[in-house]
């Protein structure tokens, strides 16, 4: 039995643009196969076994802001436990001497005791259905507030293991009898190595540019964990200047902005007459960072005067006393 894991240590457009931050993760990119039934959580816990008993439950919470999926919110309400009590488990055949890699969306939600970390494991057996000692214990734990944080881990099994047994839950430190809780999501175990992605905090707040095309540029705020703006001054095909902008969301590494519009109507100031106003639905634009300094702006646009396209961005200007590492 392993009953306890110990703990090792809409929006309308808007005169001023807020100052906001970005929260920078690891995220896992999903290309081979996931050997874990119902990584995403979608409408259930199916496919997991609350092998102890545990206070877990399905929420409609989703790491990527989809109306259609979900996620797993695990309680720890052992009071006084220094450990991880293990809620949602599954078996699965592994190959010895092989790499894998394991992890997924984790997030500790507001109001938590302080030090509780949403974990993930994985334990590594000889024999194939996960019975009798583990012979090796892998672990990603996250401690980040109200941010959907990506975590994995890549391992090489041993040359006698062929079983491992895949969970999750939530740990707080030794006497608290505080509940402490975690949400889980887009888990996944899979042979080979994982790519470390990138996701959004407050370094990532900042101007950005094509380095190659000086003279436009992209002013990013997040407006929450889960909420971003965004401000393209740019020019249409004929040269005149163009703000467009957009609410969209976070998720993982990229920011999805699926009704960027411009605005029409304004005069200049003491003309201005905000009546006249009038939002030009444009099209969409995503951007996806690869690093502190860099990343790729993709977008679609049936508007009038543009044309659909893509292009490198970079930092044009540091945050102060919040560099990005």
């Amino acid at each position: 039995m392993m009953p306890i894991i110990a703990h090792r240590a809409g929006c309308r457009w808007i005169a001023t643009l807020c100052t906001v931050a970005l929260a920078v993760v690891t995220g896992p990119v999903f290309a081979a196969v996931n050997l874990l039934a119902n990584p995403g959580f979608d409408s259930d816990l199916a496919g997991w076994t609350n092998r102890f008993g545990r206070t877990v439950s399905w929420s409609p919470l989703d790491a990527a802001n989809s109306a259609s999926s979900g996620s797993a919110l695990a309680v720890n309400d052992s009071p006084g436990s220094g450990g991880t009590p293990l809620t949602l488990y599954q078996c699965v055949t592994v190959e010895p001497s092989t790499t894998y890699s394991f992890g997924g969306r984790l997030k500790v939600p507001a109001g938590q005791p302080p030090f509780t970390y949403a974990q993930v494991f994985v334990q590594a057996f000889a024999s194939g259905d996960c019975s009798g000692e583990a012979l090796e214990q892998h672990a990603v734990q996250s401690t980040t507030v109200e941010v959907w944080e990506g975590k994995s881990l890549g391992i090489t099994t041993g040359p006698t293991i062929h079983s491992a047994y895949v969970a999750f839950g939530v740990s707080k430190d030794s006497g608290v009898t505080e509940t402490a809780s975690g949400y889980f999501d887009k888990l996944f175990l899979q042979q080979g190595e994982v790519a470390a992605g990138f996701t959004i905090g407050p370094p990532m707040s900042a101007t950005w540019y094509n380095p190659a095309e000086s003279g436009h540029g992209v002013m990013v705020h997040l407006l929450d964990a889960e909420s971003a703006w965004m401000c393209w001054f740019t020019f249409d095909l004929a040269g005149n200047r163009a703000w467009i902008c957009s609410l969209g969301t976070v998720a993982g590494d990229t920011l999805d902005f699926s009704d960027a519009f411009v605005v029409e109507g304004g005069n200049f100031p003491p003309l201005f007459d905000a009546s006249r106003i009038v939002e030009v639905p444009w099209g969409r634009i995503t951007v996806t960072f690869t690093g502190c300094d860099a990343g790729t702006m993709t977008w679609t646009t049936g508007a009038a005067g543009f044309q659909s396209g893509s292009m490198p961005i970079a930092r044009l200007t540091p945050l102060w006393f919040n560099p990005c590492s």
